[in-house]
């Protein structure tokens, strides 16, 4: 490839491309301090895709950045590769032509600008300390001189990931909580509202590579859903509760068979988190609820035990020495959506079980989503609990002394173990 001087050669189809790329390799001073030349490829990469570049243009401008020296960016010389086609050949793995075609793409892009030598050869030689001497090929220049541009379109793609990563796990938490409410509605017998169907749409394939704008009309339209569901699911609830309730009545609400979506998508949720001996029929718990009363209000659970077993709530507590039942109420209501728990959740937790017991049920979830033992759907594991907890099956005194000696046996040092 000549240069516009020449007048011949490649330069007719190139010279406005040369020309721009010669102006901004003048404005070129050396990159800015405390900038490899490492650092500047880098933020040319992450920049590429806005700036619509190929795969095989970023691998000829990494290969030709990776043979310079670092004292050639410093502004004292042009940094100029000087590298023959054959050697781009062999390092790319391209022929020869397609090469050609990928530097001509590079001084489209204001990337590179030819200099070569008065008969088309590409040569330099350094002095003793490394330093360029003469040299004709790949003048880098304009890629320094971009370096602001790079460094700004970088920070933007990254904003940009990290907007659609943020989007990507909040939709995964909303398509997890509307199964988990529409599999609890199904296992209640809850009629009024298509369940099945917005199972259908949680469980819906994304689209490949969706867009911010994609992912954040996503996020809405899946929001507004698990918005009706809630309400459908608290007015399901509170008409159930309206109706009179007898041991007959209940048995006829049993479903004889699990609904579909509920055996598919949430069988393995059950299982862990329900255990056999809370299955008990409804009509047992109808037929004599002062047993459950009873049951429940026998566990005293004293404040200072959930605070030492569950340390994690210190995080959202102003002064944990000094913090009494409101405070705790408190510090898990703003825990809760942090773990994804839905208000209709919480609001369900503390109807279920009251407000002190609904805190220190919330405590054990948190601990345990810490620990990464929750992995799924904190959300439904609450649900869970409240379902034992009618049941007379919840017990969280057990779980409390669990967690405070995993707790201990952590702070333990290792090589010693208890008695």
């Amino acid at each position: 490839m000549q240069t516009v001087s020449n007048g011949v050669g490649d330069v007719r189809r190139l010279a406005d491309a040369q020309r721009a790329a010669a102006r901004l390799a003048d404005t070129y001073q050396g990159l800015p301090e405390g900038i490899s030349k490492a650092m500047l490829l880098d933020r040319f990469e992450r920049a590429a895709p806005r700036l619509g570049l190929g795969d095989g243009v970023v691998r000829l401008i990494r290969a030709l950045v990776r043979v310079t020296y670092e004292q050639d960016w410093t502004g004292r010389t042009r940094p100029i590769a000087w590298p023959s086609t054959d050697a781009l050949c062999e390092t790319l793995q391209r022929s020869r032509s397609c090469i050609q075609g990928l530097t001509r793409a590079a001084v489209r892009a204001g990337l590179v600008h030819m200099r070569d030598s008065g008969n088309g050869k590409r040569w330099g030689y350094r002095d003793e300390r490394g330093f360029i001497v003469e040299a004709y090929g790949f003048d880098l220049a304009p890629l320094g001189a971009r370096w602001d541009e790079f460094a700004d379109l970088a920070a933007a793609r990254d904003l940009e990931q990290a907007q659609r990563r943020a989007l990507i796990r909040k939709l995964g938490e909303i398509r997890r909580e509307i199964r988990t409410v529409c599999a609890d509605a199904l296992y209640r017998g809850f009629g009024g509202y298509d369940w099945s169907r917005a199972v259908d749409l949680a469980l819906g394939r994304l689209p490949r590579t969706p867009s911010l704008g994609e992912l954040e009309q996503l996020s809405r339209t899946f929001s507004t859903l698990l918005a009706n569901v809630d309400e459908a699911w608290s007015q399901a609830r509170m008409a159930g509760e309206s109706k009179p309730r007898g041991a007959a009545d209940e048995a006829q609400k049993e479903p004889t068979t699990q609904p579909r979506s509920a055996g598919a998508t949430y069988s393995s949720l059950r299982k862990e988190v329900v255990e056999p001996s809370a299955r008990t029929s409804r009509s047992a718990v109808a037929a004599d609820p002062a047993q459950v009363e009873a049951a429940i209000s026998e566990e005293v659970i004293p404040l200072s035990l959930v605070l030492e077993a569950v340390p994690e709530m210190s995080d959202y507590l102003e002064d944990p020495a000094a913090a009494q039942w409101e405070d705790l109420i408190d510090a898990v209501g703003r825990a809760a959506p942090l773990m994804g728990i839905n208000l209709s959740a919480v609001r369900e937790a503390r109807e279920t079980m009251g407000r002190n017991r609904a805190a220190v049920a919330l405590a054990t979830v948190l601990a345990r989503w810490k620990d990464g033992e929750i992995r799924s759907s904190a959300g439904g594991y609450l649900r869970a609990m409240c379902e034992r907890e009618r049941f007379g099956g919840l017990k969280l005194l057990p779980s409390l002394y669990g967690l405070k000696d995993r707790f201990a046996a952590q702070k333990s040092p290792p090589g010693r173990t208890g008695r």
